[in-house]
């Protein structure tokens, strides 16, 4: 029954909708999320038609026995409130695909230099192509590339693909234009009968070229919010408290405030916020 509601909801939001669902229907295929675009925007739009109608119900009522508002305008408010929460209940449906996309992108450029380079070395040593997707699969350790090449594995192992056609289906879906560009090179190596070994080398060399570039750039740039850290965080309240600890000695008060209680509070609440703030702001810096 599920299934057949699902499956009406996103028939109605294909014919209604289609042309303005376009990037979502792409963005749905490329995340590799486990579900197929046309349930997905059946669910968005299920979801959407149950919050309606729930919060429409809820808001009427609640409008016109406790807050005494008249039928009339506890429909008008409610029905304005609906639509608004349904909204959100769509933006979100509507925009998780490009998190997963965004996320899914981010891990895969970072984790490829290191993952070719780990193809590299086990392809010197004679493993054929199939076998070499299948121990990245199973090395964790490179993140979403991993998993893209889990998928080429089962491709090959349970749908029953030759090599060429697996990676090209990969190469299709991947979010990553970078991974895109190296599995096509890979398969157009294979087609053409080139040195693979040769091939994952010079990959393998240019990704961790970069990669160095990276973590240069980071290092430097590490360098730069710890000099800030140190001047904001450490040395700049420390002044200040000093400061304020002098002239308590002339006068208690500094613009009105007792400065025994501006000092707790650039102890106990400035400086503590402040750290916890920069250290957000460094988790979120990347190269």
């Amino acid at each position: 029954m599920y299934e057949r509601i699902i499956h009406y909801f996103g028939n109605i939001g294909n014919k209604v909708f289609g042309g303005y669902t376009r990037s979502l229907k792409e963005l749905v295929e490329k995340s590799n999320l486990p579900i197929i675009y046309e349930k997905y925007l059946g669910q968005m739009f299920f979801y959407s038609f149950i919050a309606f109608f729930t919060f429409l119900t809820y808001f009427s009522y609640l409008f016109y026995n406790f807050w005494g508002y008249s039928l009339f305008l506890s429909l008008i408010s409610a029905f304005i409130l609906s639509v608004t929460i349904t909204s959100v209940v769509a933006t979100v449906f509507y925009f998780y695909p490009f998190y997963i996309y965004n996320r899914q992108l981010s891990n895969i450029d970072k984790n490829l230099p290191l993952a070719i380079s780990y193809m590299s070395i086990i392809a010197r040593s004679g493993v054929p192509p199939e076998k070499m997707f299948q121990y990245i699969a199973e090395n964790k350790e490179f993140g979403e590339v991993s998993k893209e090449c889990e998928r080429i594995h089962k491709y090959l192992s349970i749908v029953g693909r030759d090599i060429t056609s697996a990676i090209k289906e990969i190469a299709f879906r991947t979010p990553s234009e970078k991974f895109k560009n190296f599995l096509e090179g890979y398969k157009a190596t294979i087609l053409s009968g080139g040195d693979l070994s040769l091939y994952l080398s010079s990959e393998s060399n240019k990704g961790i070229q970069v990669y160095k570039e990276k973590q240069e750039k980071f290092t430097s740039l590490m360098g730069f919010f710890s000099d800030i850290f140190i001047v904001m965080i450490l040395i700049a309240p420390l002044v200040l408290v000093v400061i304020l600890t002098s002239f308590s000695l002339i006068e208690p008060a500094f613009l009105g405030f007792k400065i025994e209680y501006i000092i707790k509070i650039i102890t106990y609440v400035l400086v503590p916020v402040g750290g916890i703030i920069f250290l957000a702001v460094l988790n979120k810096v990347e190269i």
